[in-house]
């Protein structure tokens, strides 16, 4: 959607080929965060932003990084914010305090890297509201209302605070009344705002959209390349400037997931079903290469399950809400604790994976105590009172001593009893020699800065403890077609196809497998979306 405005706006002629019903794959779901360094134009010292920029990416990617790319990313995010606000809906604040994941390297900082997408009043779209893909339902409360990171502890003290009942009764009256008209809220926050908003922008500034609708074939032409449609809008086009590809990855690719996956990360992803590659087989169909020498093929996050009533699995990606809180810890077959669980999402899956490569099947386990469950919440469990139907779904297992939980989860009792032993020990002093768990801003940011001295750790009341499976999920691929700074596809050779591009999780990633900070994926997808639709139109 961004080319196809960036492309619009330049005057050109634009078809957007979606193969569902709906606009938005997997950034619907997501939190609709753009990594963008030195994107504020209110920078005071852009050239010292743009070098510590560089520094951490270098520090974050290593020795393979794309020095061009890298270039690209720090010089068109300001151009990206500056279009988006001036020619379509979008709007995006700055988030001051929005730490960089890994702020133990050089030119890491603790925000205005992180862009978020302001919420937008999904009534405006009409009857094409329905064209927005739902978030994940397990991401809603009451059926349908979507919530934001900032109105969670608005909900939970609303009893307590005047200040936060108002905020609640304003959102549960517009829920209530969105409910009276249709099947979900119309707030939407996130990754669905963003979706909302360049969807709208894409009506206004009439762009075409085939929906449910694939690319079946491309082949270049004496002038161009024709393409054909299968579909709602099956048949011929000509296509006179350029193709760009992007259509999400191959999560959705079971035999490319099992190409180039780890075996332990190929069983679940909270990425869009629908993407299955079809990007990628149209790219080299037409000799385009693959860049796939990344330090991880894709991009994670630990996940839980559970059966929904319909028989539907629902998955369940543990972000920041649990892992960070103090009067939890993760542990693995052994029984032994194996990363420190307030590390970014994907480092905490990169442990689980380490693991893994040497015990193939091992398991694994986040443990808390149900005081914990009772003020943070734990997966799909909110908080406050647990549902039956969770406990007897297995979902949440429950014991009244370490012994009794090891035997639920098939761990070595005594083993369990020395971890749990271990940890309450260090977080009765606010310390964990093991991990170093509260000791990165990172790590206290998402921790609860209520708690004190250490706001990731609490020793657990071991006589009432809890336990959810976790497992390694996708949330994006990295490795995918190779292109170069502007998006355009690269040959066997490295030589470029012209007239052929590829943005979001089609092209590789320019982090190749790392994950410097919120929005990796969303940030440069947008830049180089913007990148190729300067190239294509010249």
């Amino acid at each position: 959607m961004t080319a196809a405005l960036c492309l619009r706006q330049r005057g050109l002629s634009v078809l957007v080929v979606e193969s569902t019903s709906q606009v938005g794959g997997t950034t619907s779901t997501s939190a609709g965060t753009l990594w963008l360094p030195c994107a504020d134009a209110r920078a005071q010292d852009a050239a010292g932003c743009a070098e510590a920029a560089r520094t951490y990416l270098r520090a974050c990617i290593g020795g393979s990084a794309d020095e061009r790319k890298i270039d690209a990313l720090i010089a068109t995010g300001p151009e990206l914010l500056a279009f988006l606000r001036a020619h379509t809906d979008v709007q995006l604040d700055m988030v001051a305090t929005h730490p960089d994941y890994l702020q133990h390297l050089p030119g890491a900082t603790m925000g205005g890297r992180a862009f978020a997408p302001r919420e937008f009043d999904g009534r405006l779209l009409g009857a094409d509201f329905a064209r927005i893909r739902a978030p994940l339902p397990e991401f809603m409360v009451f059926g349908g209302m979507m919530v934001s990171k900032a109105d969670i502890p608005m909900l939970l003290s609303a009893t307590r605070n005047a200040k936060a009942f108002m905020h609640a009764a304003k959102l549960l009256t517009r829920y209530g009344l969105d409910r009276l008209r249709g099947r979900r809220g119309t707030r939407l926050v996130m990754g669905n705002a963003l979706v909302a908003r360049l969807f709208s922008s894409m009506r206004r500034m009439q762009v075409e959209i085939a929906f449910d609708t694939t690319v079946a074939e491309v082949e270049r032409a004496a002038q161009g390349f024709d393409c054909t449609l299968a579909g709602g809008a099956g048949g011929g086009v000509h296509v006179r400037r350029g193709v760009i590809l992007a259509t999400g990855g191959f999560s959705g690719n079971a035999a490319l997931r099992e190409r180039w996956l780890p075996a332990s990360a190929q069983a679940h992803s909270v990425a869009h079903a629908g993407n299955a590659g079809g990007g990628i087989a149209l790219a080299h169909s037409l000799g385009a290469a693959t860049e796939q020498d990344h330090v991880q093929p894709a991009l994670w996050m630990p996940v839980s399950t559970m059966r929904r009533p319909d028989g539907s699995l629902a998955i369940f990606p543990h972000i920041v809400l649990d892992r960070a809180k103090p009067g939890c810890l993760a542990v693995d077959t052994s029984a032994q604790r194996f990363v420190n669980e307030a590390d970014a999402y994907h480092h905490f899956c990169e442990a689980m994976l380490k693991v893994t490569s040497t015990a193939p099947d091992a398991r694994f386990y986040l443990i808390a105590d149900m005081a914990f469950v009772h003020r943070y919440g734990i997966g799909m469990v909110r908080p406050g009172r647990v549902p039956r139907a969770v406990e007897e779904s297995g979902y949440l297992m429950r014991a009244r001593s370490p012994e009794a939980l090891a035997a639920r989860l098939g761990l070595d009792p005594e083993a369990l009893a020395s971890t749990l032993a271990r940890y309450n020990a260090s977080a009765a002093r606010g310390e964990d020699p093991d991990f170093g768990r509260g000791s990165s801003a990172f790590n206290r940011f998402n921790g609860d800065v209520e708690h004190a001295p250490n706001p990731c750790l609490r020793a657990l009341d071991t006589s009432d403890l809890c336990a959810v499976a976790l497992h390694v999920a996708d949330l994006a691929t990295s490795v995918g077609l190779a292109t170069d700074q502007d998006a355009r596809l690269l040959n066997s050779a490295g030589k470029p196809i012209e007239g052929l591009f590829a943005c979001g999780n089609d092209m590789a990633s320019m982090m190749r497998g790392s994950y410097p900070g919120p929005g990796t994926t969303l940030g440069p997808g947008m830049v180089f979306a913007l990148r190729a639709a300067n190239r294509l139109a010249g």
